[in-house]
């Protein structure tokens, strides 16, 4: 139901990212070091803050389920592609990667791979990223598995209100 509620703003991601790195590495009790955080410039992305806290918990959680749990273990990388509008968010892990059986399969609802699993979670957080007009997609495996995020930038949605308001 909250996919239907899209509240977006502009979310300034290295101190969104920052604050959430910090806030799950104590919810997790691992090392902030795990976390190896690159931002572009000043990338920013327009999402639903609500919506972007719950894909980057599940994608996250994931990671650090998977990864060796190493300093720098989980990437997180964004950068802005500021001829197209767009902002990439990566989340790399160093752990084994997904199965490419299973790579057509895991944004499927109710398909996982882990015991305590529902199934749900990057089902639910590709829906939330289409509902803020982005796309989530597995990317591959690097050795881990890599993640992207493409979302909007506040510039590209003011442009695409000013070409409406001419028509």
């Amino acid at each position: 139901g909250r996919r239907d509620r899209a509240s977006r703003e502009t979310i300034r991601l290295a101190g969104f990212l920052e604050s959430f790195v910090d806030e799950l590495a104590m919810h997790e009790q691992t090392d902030r070091a795990v976390f190896a955080l690159s931002v572009e410039g000043d990338a920013l992305l327009l999402f639903d803050r609500t919506h972007l806290n719950q894909v980057m918990w599940n994608l996250l959680s994931n990671a650090l389920r998977y990864c060796s749990g190493r300093p720098g273990a989980v990437k997180i990388e964004a950068r802005e592609l500021p001829s197209s509008g767009r902002v990439e968010l990566h989340i790399i892990d160093d752990g084994a990667g997904v199965d490419e059986e299973a790579g057509g399969k895991i944004f499927e609802p109710f398909f996982t791979t882990h015991g305590k699993g529902t199934g749900l979670g990057l089902y639910i957080a590709r829906e939330l990223c289409e509902a803020n007009d982005a796309v989530l997609e597995w990317v591959g495996n690097e050795p881990g598995a890599h993640f992207r995020i493409i979302g909007r930038n506040q510039q590209w949605q003011e442009n695409r209100n000013a070409g409406k308001s001419r028509d």
